[in-house]
C-alpha cells in the first residue's frame, strides 16, 4: 500500500495507522515562515516529516516513533525522497525523547482512541491508543520546544478540551485554531491548534470544510493541500 504525493511517495503497509486526511491537513496548515528546525512526534510512516521538509526547504526535520516497523518504513520513505539529508527518523518512546536542540515547530498527530475497545492487532492498538498519557506527549513537546517555538496538534473535538487544559497548565497559550468540518452542514469534527509559551499578539481562528456540496473537495481544501495531495488538486 502507498500514497503518492506530488514530490514524494509514502509506503505505509508496515504502519498500523495509514496516511490520513488529519495529517494531510496538519502538514499543510502549520505556519513555517523562517523556521529552521521541526520535530514530528510519533511520525508513523514519516508523512508529516516529509511534508514539512518540502514546505520548509532549509529546515532540519527530526522525527521519532515507538514502533520499530513504522520507524523502518519512515526511514525508507525518507531515503527515497528528495530530502534524505534533512530528515532524521529515530525509534524512541515519547516519555524518553530528548532532542539535541530545541525546535521552532513541533507537530503531533497523537493516538486519541483511548476510550475504544482493544484492537485485535497489538501494533494498531499501540498506534491508536498509545502507551503514554496526553501529559507525557505535552511534557515531551515542552522540553523540546524553543522559547519562540510553537506546538501544533490535530485532535477530534472531543479531545481538545482535555489536551488544552493540560497545555494551559504547562504554561502554553493557544495562538491558532483551525476548525475542520467534513461538510458545511456537519459539526466541527477535528481541530488543529497551535500553542506557544508567550501570550500571542493575536489568536487566529479559522474554519475548513473538506467537501463541497455534491461530495467533491472544496476549493479551500484544494488550495490548502494542493502542494501535496494529488486528489485535492485542480
Amino acid at each position: 500500500m502507498g500514497f503518492q504525493c506530488r514530490q514524494f511517495y509514502i509506503k505505509d503497509d508496515q504502519c498500523a495507522m495509514k496516511v490520513s486526511t488529519d495529517s494531510l491537513i496538519l502538514g499543510s496548515y502549520v505556519p513555517l515562515e523562517e523556521v529552521s528546525s521541526v520535530l514530528d512526534m510519533g511520525t508513523g510512516s514519516g508523512l508529516l516529516a516529509l511534508m514539512l521538509a518540502q514546505r520548509a526547504p532549509t529546515a532540519q526535520v527530526d522525527a521519532f516513533d515507538a514502533d520499530p516497523q513504522a520507524v523502518a518504513q519512515a526511514q525508507a520513505n525518507v531515503a527515497a525522497s528528495p530530502w534524505p539529508s534533512r530528515i532524521k527518523v529515530e525509534q524512541a518512546c515519547v516519555s524518553d525523547w530528548q532532542g539535541a536542540y530545541h525546535y521552532q515547530r513541533i507537530v503531533v498527530n497523537p493516538p486519541y482512541f483511548s476510550g475504544h475497545l482493544d484492537s485485535s492487532s497489538q501494533q494498531r492498538q499501540l498506534a491508536r491508543q498509545g502507551q503514554v498519557t496526553p501529559m507525557a506527549w505535552l511534557e515531551c513537546a515542552l522540553r523540546n520546544l524553543a522559547l519562540d517555538g510553537q506546538l501544533y496538534w490535530v485532535l477530534p473535538v472531543s479531545q481538545t478540551e482535555l489536551w488544552g487544559e493540560i497545555a494551559r497548565g504547562l504554561g502554553l497559550k493557544n495562538c491558532r485554531t483551525l476548525q475542520v468540518k467534513t461538510t458545511a452542514r456537519k459539526p466541527v469534527k477535528l481541530m488543529i491548534q497551535g500553542w506557544q509559551r508567550g501570550t500571542p499578539s493575536e489568536v487566529v481562528v479559522e474554519q475548513l470544510v473538506i467537501h463541497a456540496q455534491g461530495g467533491d473537495y472544496s476549493e479551500a481544501y484544494r488550495q490548502l493541500t494542493g502542494a501535496f495531495y494529488l486528489a485535492g488538486q485542480y
